[in-house]
């Protein structure tokens, strides 16, 4: 099931891109003026957003499960790697929409680079803890699901994306996820993990 739903989830990040690659809808430019009319206070924070939770914060979670996985011997911390990796990977798919921003920028749109990479380490990270703390599941996923949002928010914010960017990287993030967690046999994932019971 899980996969099928990867599947789905993966092709609509694909048609939304194909759809919105030429002409920004609606939402986008409505989105987009409300979000320059919430001052410069709310940009300042956006900046600040945007400066932690980015594409460095997913290099350093990478190198540091690399790291941790080649010193400890951790298969299920170089899975988790690879997961994080794949998800990551999806962000290259924007030289093929190739969406103009907002903004003039020399990068392409779709998909939100830190969107895509924060939705990464936090996939990554509520699988890591359903293996490792369980009982902090909900935690994790609270936690995750709003670092995604807020990074999403800040982005439209600061005009360097349109919304349907920050939609389209969480889609196909969690659409490969859940393949490449399936294909990493990280689920499902045990009631009591190896670990908590050691």
């Amino acid at each position: 099931m899980g996969v099928l739903v990867g599947v789905v989830l993966a092709l609509a990040s694909m048609v939304l891109g194909l759809t919105v690659r030429h002409e920004p809808p609606a939402v986008d430019e409505g989105l987009r003026r409300g979000a320059v009319a919430l001052g410069p206070g709310f940009v300042d924070v956006s900046a600040v957003v945007s400066f932690v939770l980015s594409p460095g914060l997913a290099t350093i979670a990478l190198v540091s499960l690399v790291l941790r996985a080649f010193l400890a011997k951790d298969p299920l911390l170089a899975r988790c790697a690879v997961l994080l990796a794949v998800c990551w990977s999806t962000v290259l798919a924007r030289y093929w929409y190739q969406r103009v921003r907002p903004i003039e920028f020399p990068k392409w749109a779709y998909p939100s680079g830190h969107v895509t990479a924060v939705t990464s380490v936090a996939f990554t990270g509520v699988v890591l803890c359903a293996w490792l703390a369980r009982r902090w599941l909900k935690v994790a996923v609270v936690l995750a699901c709003t670092a995604v949002v807020v990074t999403a928010a800040s982005r439209v914010v600061l005009e360097m994306h349109w919304f349907t960017d920050t939609v389209g990287a969480v889609l196909a993030v969690v659409g490969v996820g859940l393949v490449v967690s399936r294909a990493l046999r990280l689920v499902p994932v045990g009631v009591v993990s190896r670990r908590e019971q050691s």
